[in-house]
């Protein structure tokens, strides 16, 4: 019997060959459950670009075999070191153009699910789908190109309003291409049809961003890693796991450091991972002890970074593309069982109010007030976790809604409806 060919579009992620314990993400998920069906054979198509690390993982296209039915397809591109950048549009507009060309090599798949962003992917690989008679889903992750003015300053929004045009243009034809929309929240399911132009059909769905549960098994050696970088048994553990990027707002939480350093020495936090802005967090809170910065942590160090922790931070700047949807944090930290300190109001801070696992700040006074209050009464921080942790068994397990996404894909085939 034939197998059911997938394919999976998606650049921009951590690939399970990146490391020896790989933190998978929306893609990665979708692509190993794909695969564990039998019947079904998956093809990842990926960047040879490392776009957390801004490095090559080869130097020309290529194919990796990952398992007997499943293939990486790694599409180089001419890469970018820096995220706002012309380099890095370039870099998306030849991959996804590079994509078309590929792509018309090889044997026709009976689904696509591509990712967006970017929407130069989703132009693309919609325009393949279209010209080959293939069911083609985007699946929308965040509202770029429009996010940009939300977060630029009011002197540059009327300059990126006609910036950004020929994304909206390019958008609008790929998603009126696709046999369905797929998206992270009903929000931004509306926001996909808008540029459509469409009303909703039996084809679109929304499907949480979602997290796989944590079977990783921790040693004594995994939890001294966090003790000997300075923290101890009894701290009051706040961290962040991501890039430092334009939408996150670390300063508003480098700035309640020095606030909480002076009222309660307990409270520590740990800010895993990289960016452009890391100098000017460390400029901030020189001179204070009660701020880590690990760099880039695996999957491991996570898992015990937050079995120390009390409270995970989602400090995003405020915005549409943040109030209507929840990122991969929001899931993590209720898997990692985490009282959550929200800045964005919509719709995390919705479910964290209604399940009582989170509290809400907008400046630094604020979030240094919420923090000393939940250091002070650990039981309430206890339960705050605990619901945390009921909220992720009941709305965001991997295992649960993206064997529902997979499903979904497989039964709008072509080898379903033939």
């Amino acid at each position: 019997m034939n197998k059911r060919k997938i394919w999976l579009v998606r650049t921009g992620e951590i690939l399970p060959i990146d490391e020896e314990s790989p933190r998978l993400f929306r893609m990665g998920l979708i692509g190993q459950i794909c695969a564990s069906n039998p019947d079904n054979e998956v093809v990842w198509w990926c960047s040879t670009l490392n776009h957390f690390k801004k490095e090559f993982r080869r130097e020309r296209d290529c194919k990796k075999k990952i398992a007997p039915n499943y293939d990486l397809f790694m599409i180089h591109g001419p890469g970018y070191s820096k995220n706002m950048s012309v380099r890095r549009l370039y870099h998306q507009f030849y991959e996804g153009k590079h994509f078309m060309a590929l792509a018309e090599r090889e044997e026709q798949p009976d689904v696509i699910l591509c990712s967006m962003p970017t929407p130069e992917l989703a132009y693309y690989v919609s325009k393949y789908a279209k010209k080959h008679n293939i069911p083609v889903f985007a699946d929308i992750r965040d509202t770029f190109p429009d996010m940009y003015v939300d977060f630029c300053s009011d002197r540059l929004r009327p300059f990126m309003k006609v910036g950004i045009i020929p994304y909206k243009i390019m958008l609008s034809k790929a998603l009126k291409r696709c046999t369905g929309i797929i998206a992270t929240s009903e929000k931004f399911l509306d926001w996909g049809l808008n540029y459509a132009k469409r009303g909703i059909k039996d084809t679109d769905r929304a499907y949480y961003v979602s997290y796989p549960d944590n079977n990783v098994e921790l040693t004594d050696a995994d939890r001294k890693f966090w003790y000997d970088m300075g923290i101890e048994k009894d701290d009051f553990v706040c961290c962040f796991f991501g890039q430092f990027g334009f939408t996150v707002d670390l300063e508003t939480v480098m700035k309640a450091a020095v606030i909480t350093a002076k009222k309660n020495p307990k409270v520590k936090y740990v800010i895993c991972g990289v960016g452009e802005k890391l100098s000017e967090y460390k400029e901030i809170v020189k001179g204070c002890d009660n701020v880590i910065f690990p760099g880039w942590v695996d999957r491991v160090q996570i898992c015990s970074l937050g079995e120390i922790s009390s409270a995970g931070l989602l400090s995003y700047r405020p915005g549409k593309n943040y109030e209507n949807s929840m990122p991969n944090k929001f899931c993590e930290y209720l898997a990692l069982k985490l009282a959550l300190l929200i800045q964005p109001e919509g719709m995390m801070l919705d479910f964290a109010e209604k399940y009582q696992c989170g509290v809400h700040y907008s400046n630094e006074e604020q979030l240094a007030e919420q923090i000393l209050m939940l250091a002070d009464n650990r039981e309430k921080t206890a339960s705050m976790k605990e619901n945390a942790r009921n909220l992720y068994e009941e709305k965001f397990c991997a295992e649960k809604v993206y064997a529902d996404m997979v499903k979904f894909l497989e039964d709008n085939s072509l080898k379903n409806n033939i």
